[in-house]
C-alpha cells in the first residue's frame, strides 16, 4: 500500500485521533492481503484503556448475517424449509393469522412490526434491563402486520429475533452455541461470541460513549442481550474471516453464500436492497455487500466488493461519523475512484438562522429538530445535550463538531445527515379541535396514552415516558416526540387515535369509558 494512500485513509479516520476519546477499529484488506489496519482511541475512557486489535466490541446488526446463515445451515441439513410458515416452529408466540415464512424474515418483508418502538409504547426505556422473554411477551400481543409480507420491505429486527428461536428449536441448541460450534469455530473467529446476558463479563470490552458534537462524551449504557438482530460480540480481524466467505466460500456451503447476496424480489416485481442478512448497492457501478450496526454508542459496518476482492471492517464505540459512508469512502481511496458519498444540497437561498421546532414532511420518516437560540448563539436540541451550531462558509451551520449541517430557508430548514437531506418544515402546536380528550388504549402494545387539551393545544401523556406538546407541520402532518427512539405520527379518527412510526404502522390506540 503507497504512502498517499495511508495519508488518505489516516485523514479520513482522524475524528477517532484527537486525544482522549473513544476510537475504532479499521482493518481494510484485498486479496487476501492486509492493506491498512489500526485501532484509534480508547475502548474506556475512565481508565484510558486504549483500543488494540484484540478489543472486543458489540456489532448489534452485524449479527444479522449470522443468523440468517444460522437459519441456513439447518436448511441445507433439511431440517427446515425457507418457505415454511413460522407458525409451523413458533406457534405459542404468533397471534397474527397472516402467514409469514421463515425467507420473508430474513428478507426483511415479513411485515412484522419492530420490537423496538413496541417495547417503547410499552413503556420500556432503551436503557432498561431487556431479555429475550420482553420480547417474546412483545410478539405474543400482536395481531396484525405493517403490511402484507412479500409487499414492501421495511427492516424488522422482531423477524431475526424469531429467526434465533427457530434455530434454538430445531437444533436443540442455545442459539450463541449454536453459532459458536456452527460458524465461529470452523472460520477461526477465535474472539466472537454471542453474548447471552447483559450480565455477562466481557474481557477486552470496549465501552460505549455518545458523541453529541459538545466535545464531552457521554457513557451509554447497553443493558440488553437480545440475540437474533444483535448480541454478537467481535473484533475486526475476526470479521474479516466471514467477508473471506462472501468473495471465496471455503468454510460455508456456496450455496448458502449466494442465497445471502441475493436481493430480496417483492411481490410487485421489484427488487429490494436487503438480502439474506445481508445489504446490497452499487459503488460505481460494483456491486457492494455487508451491513451496518448501531446500538447504544456502538456502530459498525463491514462490506466486501467481490470483484475487486476488497474487504473493510470499521467497528467503533461512538457515534461519531456514519459508518456505510466512511466504509464507502474508505472503498473508493483504495481503489482509486472518485467519493461519490457526499449527498448533495439542493440550490437554495440562504436565511438567517432561527429558532423553532422543525418537523419531516415525510410521511414514513418522522423526524423532529427543536432549535433554540441564547444570547444569539443557536443551539438544536440533541439527546444529552444542547449542541451549538457553527456558521460555515457555505451558510449551513454545522451541528458543533459532526458531519451534519443545517441550511436555513425562508420557509423551511434543510437537514443534511452524512448520507442524505431531509426537508423539515415550521411546526406549530396541534388545534386541540382535532383530538378527543381522554386515556386511550392499544391492545397490542398494553398500553395506556392520555390525551389532555392544554393552552390551547394538546399533549400526550404516556407511561414512564412523561408528557410532550402534539406538533402539526406545513403539511398538516402531526407528529409527537417524546424522546430521540419514541416519535410518532398521530391522527384521530372517532373514538380512536392512530399512530405511525418508522418501522411501527397502524397502532390503534382505542378510546376508554372514563
Amino acid at each position: 500500500m503507497n504512502s498517499n494512500m495511508t495519508e488518505q485513509l489516516d485523514q479520513l479516520f482522524r475524528m477517532w485521533d484527537r486525544g482522549l476519546c473513544p476510537g475504532a477499529q479499521v482493518l481494510i484488506r484485498q486479496h487476501g492481503k492486509t492493506l491498512y489496519e489500526k485501532c484509534f482511541g480508547y475502548g474506556n475512557l475512565e481508565n484510558k484503556l486504549k483500543i488494540h486489535k484484540e478489543s472486543i466490541f458489540h456489532v448489534a446488526s452485524i449479527s444479522k448475517e449470522f443468523t440468517v446463515m444460522s437459519i441456513l445451515l439447518l436448511w441445507k441439513e433439511g431440517k427446515l424449509d425457507l418457505d415454511d410458515n413460522i407458525r409451523k416452529y413458533l406457534d405459542e408466540y404468533i397471534n397474527i393469522e397472516t402467514p409469514i415464512t421463515i425467507r420473508q424474515m430474513m428478507n426483511n418483508v415479513s411485515g412484522l412490526r419492530d420490537q423496538w418502538e413496541l417495547l417503547f409504547l410499552r413503556g420500556i426505556k432503551i436503557n432498561d434491563q431487556i431479555d429475550m422473554d420482553d420480547i417474546n411477551t412483545t410478539i405474543s400481543l400482536q395481531k396484525s402486520l405493517n403490511f402484507e409480507p412479500q409487499s414492501q420491505y421495511l427492516y424488522s429486527n422482531t423477524g431475526f429475533h424469531l429467526l434465533a428461536l427457530i434455530v434454538e428449536k430445531l437444533s436443540q441448541m442455545s442459539f450463541p452455541q449454536f453459532v459458536k460450534e456452527r460458524i465461529f469455530t470452523p472460520l477461526g473467529m477465535t474472539h466472537s461470541f454471542v453474548r447471552e446476558s447483559f450480565t455477562q463479563i466481557v474481557p477486552d470490552l470496549t465501552y460505549s460513549y455518545q458523541d453529541e458534537g459538545d466535545d464531552t462524551f457521554y457513557y451509554n449504557p447497553l443493558n440488553y442481550a437480545l440475540y437474533g438482530p444483535t448480541s454478537v460480540n467481535t473484533c475486526a480481524s475476526d470479521l474479516c474471516k466471514v467477508l473471506d466467505e462472501y468473495i471465496h466460500p471455503n468454510v460455508i456451503d456456496p450455496e448458502i453464500i449466494e442465497l445471502m447476496k441475493k436481493p430480496v424480489l417483492l411481490s410487485n416485481g421489484k427488487t429490494a436492497e436487503y438480502c439474506g442478512g445481508l445489504i446490497t448497492h452499487k459503488l460505481h457501478g460494483l456491486d457492494v455487500f455487508g451491513h451496518g450496526g448501531a446500538d447504544a454508542a456502538y456502530r459498525g459496518e463491514i462490506i466486501c466488493i467481490p470483484e475487486k476482492e476488497l474487504e473493510l471492517v470499521l467497528i467503533s464505540n461512538t457515534t461519531t461519523y456514519a459508518m456505510s459512508k466512511l466504509a464507502d469512502k474508505a472503498a473508493c481511496i483504495v481503489l482509486g475512484l472518485p467519493d461519490c458519498t457526499e449527498p448533495a444540497v439542493p440550490e437554495h437561498e440562504n436565511a438567517p438562522a432561527r429558532s423553532g421546532v422543525f418537523l419531516t414532511a415525510l410521511p414514513d420518516d418522522p423526524m423532529f429538530v427543536d432549535i433554540t437560540e441564547q444570547n444569539g448563539t443557536f443551539y438544536m436540541q440533541r439527546e444529552w445535550c444542547r449542541t451549538e451550531l457553527v456558521k460555515e462558509e457555505d451558510g449551513g451551520y454545522r451541528i458543533g463538531s459532526l458531519d451534519e449541517k443545517i441550511y436555513f430557508t425562508d420557509n423551511e430548514i434543510l437537514y443534511r445527515l452524512p448520507d442524505r437531506v431531509l426537508t423539515l418544515t415550521p411546526a406549530k402546536p396541534v388545534d386541540p379541535a382535532l383530538f378527543q380528550e381522554g386515556t386511550y388504549y392499544n391492545d397490542e402494545t398494553d398500553s395506556f396514552m392520555k390525551l389532555v387539551k392544554v393552552e390551547n393545544t394538546c399533549e400526550i401523556h404516556m407511561r414512564r415516558h412523561g408528557k410532550t406538546t402534539l406538533y402539526q407541520s406545513a403539511s398538516g402532518s402531526i407528529i409527537f416526540r417524546m424522546d430521540a427512539n419514541l416519535v410518532m405520527y398521530v391522527k384521530a379518527e372517532n373514538d380512536t387515535i392512530i399512530m405511525d412510526g418508522g418501522r411501527i404502522k397502524h397502532i390503534i390506540y382505542q378510546k376508554t369509558i372514563n
